[in-house]
């Protein structure tokens, strides 16, 4: 396992590190438009039709916003293996006084990226990926409904059920996810030949 952490996280490392390592997964956590997955301070990394090559043969997740629209197609269309990410703005709620690792109103965004990847990593594959994604929402919507006392509850349950609608994955010529209505990812996804759409 190779880690860049936000300040080692830059485009020549990044891309020394896929190609010096050639990973099976690549997990990348930090922010993102519809066709460009960022560094946290918003510096390109990986870019659609342009750069995206570079993660051919690997199975990919973009933990940030908008990038399942453009990106995660146009990467599989260049060679990767599978690509996860979301077709809106990843939503969370945070609380100031808490540091983000343990702040208890990120806790369910926070799993509902790690507990994910773990069935990724277990061999369940991009079905497990978006199965566990959406049961752990439902889980915390469930938990977060029985919270009477805390007016932060019902954001929490707004955001959870966002971010479950809008996870996208595309894996084995199979589109799945992305919301409601004639989704761009859907139009996209047809153009680079998937043969399923779910």
């Amino acid at each position: 396992m190779y880690h860049l952490a936000d300040g080692e996280l830059t485009e020549t490392n990044l891309y020394g590190a896929i190609e010096q390592q050639s990973p099976e997964y690549v997990f990348a956590g930090g922010h993102g438009s519809s066709s460009v997955f960022t560094t946290m301070d918003a510096q390109p990394l990986i870019v659609a039709c342009s750069n995206d090559e570079v993660l051919a043969g690997a199975q990919v997740l973009f933990a940030s916003c908008l990038c399942g629209v453009e990106l995660v197609p146009s990467a599989y269309g260049k060679g990767a293996l599978a690509v996860a990410g979301f077709s809106s703005e990843f939503t969370w709620v945070v609380s100031e006084p808490y540091d983000p690792a343990s702040d208890p109103y990120a806790y369910p965004f926070e799993r509902m990226i790690v507990e994910p990847v773990l069935e990724v990593l277990r061999g369940r594959g991009w079905a497990g990926w978006y199965s566990r994604l959406r049961a752990v929402a439902a889980e915390e919507r469930a938990r977060w409904g029985q919270v009477v006392d805390d007016p932060m509850a019902s954001q929490i349950i707004l955001c959870l059920n966002h971010d479950a609608g809008c996870a996208t994955y595309v894996a084995e010529g199979e589109y799945v996810g992305g919301g409601g209505g004639l989704d761009p990812v859907l139009l996209l996804g047809l153009l680079y030949g998937l043969s399923k759409v779910v």
